[in-house]
């Protein structure tokens, strides 16, 4: 498994498919930040909750799943266009490493994303709004955005089984992928039970700072892992059975 994942790794890190996605998700974040601190002057007067309600929104349930998925895609579906995957099977038997290894370093760059998010909007916060608690406001932040992040990132399982199923083709697995975070998103139409019988809505909902009933937030977490262990299970199913 170790070995796995260094690999996977590598080929990101050679292709630099990792630095763009980095690269970008700083400049979207540092765009924000500086319109909130130079030209939106109303975002102080909202409160800071309200701030980071809407980076959380805008950065961690859209540009980065969809930055992500799309970096997944790539890992996945360049090794069957460039016919890596041959070599790589002969190499090592087990395929479940395989897809094991590209998940591991998916959500390794997930996390990635998510920690650049997060210290540019807590540097962000110090300008906009002072104040003295600086180590507890950077606790709760990093909570925050962790829970955020993982929340997202399990959403976007389904993509394993799909951009597996279709080998070299990238379109599928995009397209799930914008599809995913636009179901994600509107979650704040629905009321209810309703967000929370679906994956890609639960994750959203159980990551806004909002009071829920306790029998929602359970069954949401329940949906949200289960779900992502079967898309997950599914993929490993799928590389096991195809003919490489």
């Amino acid at each position: 498994m170790k070995n796995g994942i260094i690999v996977e790794w590598k080929k990101i890190r050679h292709k630099n498919l990792l630095k763009t996605s980095l690269i970008t998700i700083f400049l979207f974040i540092s765009l924000i930040v500086l319109k909130d601190i130079f030209i939106n002057i109303r975002v102080r007067e909202l409160g800071m909750e309200h701030w980071i309600l809407s980076i959380d929104t805008i950065l961690i349930f859209l540009i980065i799943p969809v930055i992500s998925g799309i970096l997944y895609t790539f890992m996945i579906n360049s090794e069957y266009t460039e016919r890596t995957i041959v070599n790589y099977m002969s190499a090592m038997v087990n395929r479940n490493i395989f897809i094991v290894s590209k998940v591991i370093v998916w959500l390794f760059s997930h996390l990635l994303m998510v920690l650049i998010v997060y210290l540019v909007t807590y540097i962000g916060s110090l300008v906009i709004f002072p104040t003295t608690d600086l180590v507890m406001r950077f606790y709760d932040f990093g909570i925050h955005f962790l829970k955020s992040s993982l929340l997202s990132f399990l959403s976007l399982a389904l993509l394993v089984p799909i951009s597996i199923f279709q080998k070299s083709s990238y379109i599928p697995s995009i397209v799930s992928t914008l599809g995913i975070v636009a179901v994600g998103i509107s979650a704040t139409q629905l009321t209810g039970i309703l967000p929370f019988i679906l994956p890609w809505t639960a994750s959203f909902i159980l990551s806004q700072p909002v009071a829920l009933p306790r029998n929602f937030m359970i069954l949401g977490y329940i949906i949200t892992i289960i779900s992502s262990l079967l898309f997950y299970s599914l993929g490993l199913v799928i590389v096991n059975r195809q003919d490489i």
